[in-house]
């Protein structure tokens, strides 16, 4: 799909910024119905996954966040799709990335209470999991968010 200058300008502004069609409209001079149009478009061709909002954890009592290494005693697809498969079961697990290069098969993203509660998720659940050999925390000291859409859209 071939992105014009509004495209380009409609994914520059949501990656940084939380609007609604009307603010978004006014910001890049078009109609709204246009707006919606062109979101819609670029949803359906899977450049964008939706209007989808950042929750923020924190403030919903998830104090810790957890990037987990997940190391799987074989390589399989079936394997694969059965962690992912028990992975959903957890709603405590926010995302979950198949990895190459790294020790780990993968890498999931965990939000817990406290340590308590992680440890319960941890040992009691995704470390039951069949397959799963070894565990790796890594504790979010803080997050940053360095997308550079401006700079990525100008190279399309």
């Amino acid at each position: 799909m071939e992105l014009d200058r509004f495209d380009k300008q409609i994914l520059e502004i949501l990656t940084h910024e939380d609007l609604n069609l009307n603010e978004l409209s006014e910001r890049i001079n078009l109609s709204v119905s246009s707006v919606h149009r062109r979101i819609k478009h670029l949803i359906e061709n899977n450049i964008m996954s939706g209007l989808k909002r950042d929750l923020n954890y924190q403030k919903l009592g998830f104090s810790l966040h957890v990037l987990l290494q997940v190391s799987l005693s074989r390589h399989d697809t079936d394997i694969f799709a059965k962690f992912l498969e028990e992975l959903e079961n957890i709603p405590e697990v926010i995302s979950a990335f198949l990895v190459t290069g790294q020790s780990a098969d993968f890498i999931v993203e965990v939000i817990a209470r406290d340590m308590e509660n992680y440890s319960e998720i941890l040992l009691k659940r995704i470390g039951k999991i069949e397959h799963v050999v070894a565990l790796h925390s890594s504790f979010v000291i803080k997050e940053y968010k360095v997308f550079n859409c401006s700079g990525l859209l100008s190279k399309l």
